[in-house]
């Protein structure tokens, strides 16, 4: 392990179990949730992926850390277990699903010592196999749509089982191989369905074929607790890189009362605990939605719903060690905030005219430029930027110019350092 950041002893809680070990990645959602539990009067030391990380240049992280292991490696869990021993902290908030499936497997060497907020390994399996949760989701009466296996769709029913357009997706999302090499794949035809099942015939049992549906990808950032809904923060995706389909970039929270309901009953089904990020497509003049997946993590629009009210790592942290201190907040509805990386990517993706979904079209040119200008100044917020915290958006700024023109943005922090 590297210190990229020292520790600063005025930050020490001398409570141990008020001090934490985020792993956060380089991204605004992990500068979030540093930032939410550190505000809150916990002390938190951040590992990141690189000295660039937006953590490691927050006034709210008490030290920062790079690690000479990814997830996959062995002697990850070792170095983990010596960083914890070494700040002596009493708790282990990882941020990506990378992260999470590899502490869950060493979740003996912590717990009870050192609690890891990480869902159980069935849970955690259930919540990233998005056949099981179809499945379960038809059980339940919550809309979702019609789809197979891709494999089943090709070889039993010749293709012509659904309707075009069609979505494909990774059916199953921890296991080392057979992920689809894009958030999503779209079949506007026949033809180019064949030509995806080429391409993804290795493992076609593992892609999830289903018939697309129009609308905005609506995420509910939700915290359960004792078997009930504690607090949520639903906001919808505006703008997305790739364009395609990809992390939201832009966002505005908003408040669907149906779409939390059924949240609440998936998530109840599952018998969950602690947070999660819930995803629909949501079609705004119709009010009519469907069910997309689950992340056991919190979700890549963090820093908008933190900013709307909902301080969800803080919260998260209390569920376990002071619950009867937990408070709800209100939730402000409207409130939108963007990545200028990946926004300044988004107005390329435009102009370029990069791949959309279907029925979709692209924005007349000056109508891309005055959108992005529009919402580069107030009330529009950016995700790394505060007055009382500058330093990470200068972080970010710089890494912006690196990767300008990229077609993919990672929001989450993924441990690979991959899109």
């Amino acid at each position: 392990m590297h210190c990229v950041k020292p520790i600063n002893p005025s930050l020490i809680d001398p409570d141990r179990h008020r001090r934490v070990l985020a792993i956060v990645g380089d991204t605004q959602v992990g500068l979030w949730v540093v930032r939410s539990m550190a505000r809150n009067g916990l002390t938190v030391h951040a590992i990141v992926n690189s000295a660039e990380g937006q953590s490691a240049h927050s006034r709210y992280a008490a030290s920062a850390w790079t690690l000479e292991h990814r997830p996959s490696q062995p002697g990850f869990a070792d170095e983990i277990e010596e960083l914890v021993r070494k700040l002596d902290v009493g708790s282990i908030m990882p941020v990506s699903e990378g992260y999470h499936n590899a502490l869950i497997a060493a979740r003996e060497r912590f717990e009870p010592e050192v609690h890891l907020f990480s869902p159980s390994r069935e849970l955690f399996d259930k919540s990233t196999d998005k056949d099981y949760l179809q499945t379960l989701c038809a059980e339940l009466g919550i809309p979702v749509a019609k789809g197979m296996c891709l494999d089943e769709l090709m070889e039993e029913h010749g293709g012509e089982a659904l309707r075009f357009p069609l979505v494909l997706r990774t059916r199953r999302q921890n296991i080392d191989a057979g992920k689809v090499p894009l958030k999503a794949a779209y079949a506007r035809d026949r033809a180019e369905l064949d030509r995806w099942y080429e391409q993804f015939r290795s493992f076609a049992d593992n892609v999830i074929v289903q018939e697309y549906h129009p609308g905005a990808e609506e995420h509910v950032q939700i915290l359960m607790h004792n078997g009930q809904a504690f607090a949520t923060g639903d906001y919808i995706g505006e703008h997305h890189m790739p364009l395609a389909g990809g992390v939201t970039t832009q966002r505005i929270s908003c408040h669907h009362q149906p779409v939390i309901d059924d949240t609440v009953k998936l998530l109840q089904a599952l018998g969950w605990q602690g947070i999660a990020g819930v995803q629909f497509h949501y079609d705004p003049e119709t009010g009519q939605y469907i069910f997309l997946e689950i992340n056991p993590r919190f979700s890549g629009g963090l820093p908008t719903v933190i900013m709307a009210g909902f301080e969800a790592s803080f919260l998260l942290w209390q569920s376990h060690f002071e619950p009867e201190k937990m408070q709800k907040g209100s939730y402000k509805i409207g409130l939108r905030s963007r990545i200028l990386g990946g926004e300044a990517n988004w107005l390329l993706g435009q102009l370029r005219r990069d791949l959309l979904p279907p029925g979709q079209k692209h924005l007349h040119p000056v109508v891309a430029v005055g959108t992005f200008i529009r919402h580069s100044f107030p009330p529009t917020r950016d995700d790394s930027f505060l007055w009382e915290d500058p330093k990470p958006f200068w972080a970010d700024f710089k890494q912006m110019l690196k990767k300008l023109g990229a077609r993919g943005h990672d929001i989450i922090g993924h441990p690979e350092g991959k899109v």
